[in-house]
């Protein structure tokens, strides 16, 4: 038997098989190297992607076509600087009409009520996160030094079922999370540093925010991110199964493992639920057999019996 998704939908009207897409972040103050990486990762995980730029948020507050807009690492300050106080407040009511935000080091930083950097603080305005973001942690490298840590991941969240229980990681300048009174969840936490959040998720109205403190995007010893950052470190697993997960979370991706366990799915369905419209995409990891996807209305009626 072929496997299938079913979908309930109030009204179906149309479909598009092409995919919202996940903006990352890429103009003055990012990490070059960060950027490149991420694009490997959402390469290696078919999850579509594309490079923007200030002028892109600023000249529009149509975010429509982004699954989740993602700020790389690299200087947060630079990112208040570019961005327009109306930009940021349309990404604040992008995220909270349903969409996804996913920092990365500064853009933890930069999602975040206050910046405490080198024992300064300073106000950031997209508030997110009502909280602190904090850094850098001198006991595991003072920035702007990097070195290998180790996270332990928080084994009672629901996301991180069968995760590793701890990861080498890149440290590089990333944040701590100390919370003023908002519910999140700790997805990891540092280790070598009183074990404060390192990683934390939570929803914000519709939409779910993602912050995280270390670099998981790079592979210290290894070419598949494309870059030579912290080549000389030894790592001895890959982060990139870990992110994945927490990174599924963000973007509303469900996987399913059928027909004895050969083919191994992507659905990103949006929005869910839906009155009018609905996205999908799905990507193959492991190229195996047809599938075919049937949807169907309230009325239990199929609407779309599609072969992929």
């Amino acid at each position: 038997m072929r496997p299938f998704f079913i979908l309930f939908v109030t009204c179906f009207i149309s479909y598009e098989t092409h995919s919202k897409e996940v903006w990352i972040y890429s103009d003055d103050g990012t990490w070059g190297d960060g950027i490149i990486a991420l694009e490997q990762f959402f390469n290696h995980y078919n999850i579509p992607h594309k490079r923007i730029y200030a002028s892109d948020l600023n000249n529009s507050a149509n975010y429509y076509d982004a699954s989740a807009i993602c700020f790389p690492g690299g200087y947060s300050y630079n990112y208040k600087l570019a961005l327009t106080e109306k930009t940021v407040n349309n990404i604040r009511n992008y995220v909270s009409n349903g969409g996804s935000y996913i920092g990365i080091c500064a853009g933890a930083y930069f999602a975040s009520s206050s910046v405490v950097w080198e024992g300064f603080e300073y106000p950031y305005s997209l508030s997110l996160f009502k909280g602190k973001a904090i850094g850098s942690m001198h006991s595991i490298a003072a920035w702007d030094n990097y070195n290998m840590t180790k996270i332990s991941t928080n084994q009672q969240n629901s996301i991180l079922v069968n995760s590793d229980k701890e990861l080498n990681v890149l440290y590089y300048g990333g944040p701590h999370f100390e919370s003023e009174g908002i519910n999140y969840e700790t997805l990891a936490f540092w280790e070598d540093y009183n074990k404060y959040p390192a990683i934390i998720n939570f929803n914000f109205d519709a939409g779910k925010v993602l912050l995280i403190g270390p670099h998981l995007e790079i592979e210290e010893d290894s070419d598949r991110d494309s870059t030579n950052f912290a080549q000389e470190l030894d790592d001895v697993e890959s982060d990139w199964n870990f992110l994945y997960t927490i990174i599924s979370w963000a973007l509303n991706i469900q996987t399913s493992v059928t027909d004895n366990e050969k083919i191994s799915m992507i659905s990103l369905i949006s929005p869910n639920p839906a009155s009018e419209f609905i996205q999908f995409n799905l990507n193959k990891i492991n190229q195996s057999e047809a599938t075919n996807i049937q949807i169907y209305n309230l009325l239990g009626e199929c609407v779309v019996n599609y072969e992929l």
